[in-house]
């Protein structure tokens, strides 16, 4: 009797063990987490599973209603960039995301889109440290949507390109410069953000196109999500061009300033 209640024990133990292996092997971890919180405007949040699945939230707040949407699908990972398949991204039509500079930023979508990383189990190629550098925020051109006029150039003659980080480096540098030598016209250095795009142009001269906004409550929260476009402002709406390869500045526009 003694060994047959030590052979049902041990077969209930592994039975016990098997089941608990294959709810391991079935566990969903979640591999990324991004969100991005808006100032009075709600906030959008992104999990990619283990599964190769992914659920997207969107909150959005309203005068006497709230939006509250769930999207979800599948995706997989290919070094540094998530493809969704079958279907795009239904939030904004995007086929696929790059995982850059502590963002995940869609790419050739209806409109720009990138959402700050949380957490992150996924590799990323890219990666900016910002520790020194914390009022800085870097876009990828798209000349479906960063076409500035204040910017003279002709569609297809330039190309968007990265910036590393000697380049950042340098545009802290020359920007600095540049609030050096025009400080009667222009605010503390430290009390502006500053939003880059950075393309290679017709000479094939790496060039950072920058755009520099008064700090304040609302923005504080919110350019490293998305392009400003403000029509006034003064001397808290600036923008130059800066050029890496010559290692200069040039066409600094102030807002209101003829």
């Amino acid at each position: 009797m003694k060994i047959q209640s030590i052979i049902i024990i041990s077969m209930l133990g592994l039975i016990v063990q098997c089941k608990k292996n294959e709810t391991q092997k079935v566990e969903k971890v979640k591999l990324l987490i991004a969100e991005n919180i808006y100032d009075l405007s709600g906030n959008i949040k992104l999990n990619i599973f283990s599964d190769s699945t992914f659920i997207f939230n969107v909150f959005e707040p309203g005068f006497n209603y709230e939006k509250i949407e769930k999207f979800n699908g599948r995706c997989y990972q290919k070094k540094d960039t998530i493809y969704f398949t079958p279907f795009e991204f239904e939030y904004n039509d995007s086929e696929k995301a790059v995982i850059k500079n502590n963002f995940i930023e869609f790419v050739g979508g209806k409109f720009p889109l990138k959402i700050e990383i949380k957490e992150n189990k996924l590799k990323s190629i890219s990666s900016l440290n910002f520790e020194k550098y914390k009022d800085y925020a870097i876009f990828s051109f798209d000349q479906n949507f960063y076409s500035p006029t204040y910017y003279d150039y002709k569609p297809n003659t330039i190309k968007a390109v990265d910036l590393d980080q000697n380049d950042l480096i340098k545009v802290d540098k020359i920007l600095k410069k540049c609030f050096s030598e025009n400080r009667l016209n222009l605010k503390d250095f430290n009390n502006y953000v500053k939003q880059c795009i950075t393309v290679m142009n017709s000479k094939n001269e790496k060039e950072v196109w920058i755009s520099l906004y008064c700090k304040d409550y609302s923005i504080n929260k919110e350019y490293k999500y998305s392009t400003i476009r403000m029509n006034d402002g003064g001397n808290c709406n600036i923008n130059l061009k800066i050029n890496l390869t010559k290692e200069n500045y040039s066409e600094l526009n102030i807002a209101g300033e003829a």
